[in-house]
């Protein structure tokens, strides 16, 4: 018979993963990020639960066979409001925009069955030779590894992959490798401790695979509109008994219709690295497809930034960051995701992103005037305080996974916000149509894409507002991939042109802002009184502005006064697709709803 030491990790699976006590209802929806110390610069306290969740959670399996082909996984209806998904791809017949029930879903969080593991792992643990459980450092062990705050380390500058910032394409399965990333590249899961998410639609399972809850601890910022949604999602992650794990709804609340942003938050022991995404944490948004001789299928565009730790170890002061930090922290605390976030963030060097914007747009209706312009307003701000405004002309290339109900007014609105201009109720732009090019793919470039028609859900333009009078449909543009067949999911604003002293420049927004009001605000002048009225955001909606480095701008030939052309922006960022673009002619776009 064994002896009671060699029977120690058994015994702490079985009480770890069969529990009979019913989950607690929760008190309230959000639940405490608190409890996850982003402050903390010691891992040795959580050693004890480290080993209980190594323990307790086995591998998860996949959630389709391999030999399955992609297209055969497009049953499950996903919604907008309910984003966990288990490996399904969203088709344009069973994707919904009602974000006030999310009834239709896969099997999400629960989905994570960790009792079903715990069994399965205990079962096979029972067939192998019973050996001793390895040895565990002691805490003294730990702590005297620990580095002196007074001991000058040397430089992490060198050892940062993005000091600057970059933008990446997102890899795609079976396609050359060129300036892109995988999701494994980003998340650089072994150097992790921590992982704050934010995205709109999930898969938990696939994340969890990426980004184990044993070894990270995780909060996930989700969207969900209605404090019922919310509950049963916490209440299927406490009986799912997912440990390390926290859901944070931020609020959601009067007109915001989606929490739309997509950013990570990727805490390790000496840097943070910062990103922001186009693509949703699912494999498809990631170039990653179920069997290995197929191509990926959707394309997106991924900012990331590596910041290293202050030398103090001390959380800095909000007043003494960058704008790019000083943006970034109000979003975060906007979003009500907990001080200890912001803290934790403010551990970090912000001195290498003066040249950086950090662009939101926060949900809810603002005041014409704000001390922390959001949205249009806030891409304005950002220009003028990167000095890209004083604009003679300019010319807007915006590639754009889904189109709103856009017209006119719209389109001046951005055109301003694009040279640093506030709009007012005087502001008028003549032929605005002549300075946009929308690169939108047309209903044949989806059918003849590598995915075809079904793989086409998140790509969306309403017909009624494409049938709209106002609708400028001679700024459309062939969405036609570098990557012959890849659809896009980018939301890439490329900006260029000439100021008022004659040098050129050049500038690119990447994040998660689709071209509609929804993304980036409505505001309109008031009848009565002819001013400005109150700025209103459905979406929470966050991204970058890079501009493109002055040495690159110097060397263009500007005695003429010409715009730059689009390769400006060669080592910036790989321009992702066909440009200036095929005019849609007698094409039609891809549609997502006839109604």
């Amino acid at each position: 018979m064994a002896s009671s030491d060699e029977d120690e990790d058994l015994k702490l699976a079985l009480a770890l993963s069969l529990h009979d006590s019913p989950p607690k209802q929760p008190k309230r929806v959000k639940t405490d990020p608190k409890a996850i110390d982003l402050t903390s610069d010691t891992e040795d306290e959580d050693e004890d639960m480290r080993r209980a969740m190594a323990l307790s959670l086995g591998a998860l399996k996949q959630s389709a066979s391999p030999q399955q082909p992609l297209t055969a996984k497009l049953s499950s209806a996903v919604t907008c409001s309910s984003p966990i998904t288990t490996g399904t791809i969203p088709a344009s017949s069973t994707l919904h925009t009602s974000s006030s029930t999310g009834q239709s879903r896969a099997s999400g969080i629960s989905g994570i069955d960790r009792k079903a593991m715990e069994l399965e792992r205990l079962a096979r643990l029972g067939k192998r030779k019973r050996e001793p459980p390895p040895s565990l450092p002691s805490k003294q062990t730990a702590s005297d590894a620990r580095v002196n705050p007074d001991v000058q380390a040397p430089s992490i500058m060198s050892t940062l992959e993005y000091p600057r910032g970059a933008i990446k394409r997102t890899a795609a399965t079976n396609f050359p490798r060129t300036d892109d990333i995988t999701i494994d590249e980003v998340l650089q899961a072994e150097s992790l401790n921590i992982a704050v998410i934010s995205s709109f639609m999930w898969d938990s399972q696939w994340l969890v695979k990426k980004l184990s809850p044993r070894k990270v601890k995780q909060i996930w910022v989700m969207n969900a509109k209605g404090e019922d949604v919310q509950q049963r999602w916490v209440r299927e992650m406490e009986e799912a008994g997912v440990p390390n794990l926290k859901m944070h709804f931020p609020p959601m609340d009067g007109l915001i219709h989606s929490m739309h942003s997509k950013l990570m938050l990727l805490f390790g022991k000496d840097k943070l690295r910062v990103v922001v995404p186009s693509a949703n944490m699912i494999p498809f948004d990631w170039g990653e497809v179920p069997n290995d001789w197929q191509p990926g299928v959707m394309e997106n565009s991924v900012f990331l930034v590596d910041l290293p730790r202050r030398n103090d170890r001390a959380v800095g002061d909000k007043k003494d960051l960058t704008a790019f930090g000083k943006e970034l922290v109000h979003f975060l605390e906007r979003q009500e995701i907990g001080t200890n976030v912001a803290d934790g963030v403010r551990k970090f060097d912000f001195a290498q992103t003066g040249h950086l914007a950090f662009v939101h747009a926060i949900g809810g209706s603002h005041p014409g005037e704000s001390q922390n312009p959001t949205g249009l307003a806030g891409l304005a701000k950002a220009i003028r305080d990167l000095e890209l405004d004083d604009v003679k002309v300019i010319e807007i290339d915006y590639a754009s996974a889904s189109l709103g109900a856009i017209n006119d007014q719209f389109l001046q609105r951005m055109y301003l916000a694009a040279r640093g201009e506030p709009f007012t109720a005087a502001s008028t732009v003549s032929n605005v149509r002549d300075h946009f090019r929308v690169y939108f793919p047309t209903d044949k470039a989806v059918e003849k894409s590598i995915g075809g028609r079904d793989c086409g859900g998140t790509i969306s333009l309403c017909k009624k507002y494409y049938d709209a009078p106002t609708f400028p449909r001679e700024c459309l543009r062939n969405y036609d991939s570098t990557r012959r067949g890849m659809l896009s999911h980018n939301k890439l604003l490329f900006a260029r042109g000439i100021k008022n002293n004659g040098k050129p420049f050049a500038w690119v927004y990447t994040g998660s802002a689709n071209m509609s009001e929804s993304a980036w605000g409505m505001q309109k002048v008031l009848k009565k009184t002819g001013q400005v009225g109150s700025l209103s955001i459905r979406n929470w909606e966050c991204g970058v502005v890079v501009p493109v480095p002055k040495q690159k701008i110097l060397s263009l030939d500007s005695s003429d006064g010409k715009i730059p052309p689009m390769s400006v922006f060669d080592g910036t960022i790989e321009v992702p697709f066909v440009h200036p673009g095929e005019a849609y002619g007698d094409e039609q776009p891809w549609l997502f709803m006839s109604g």
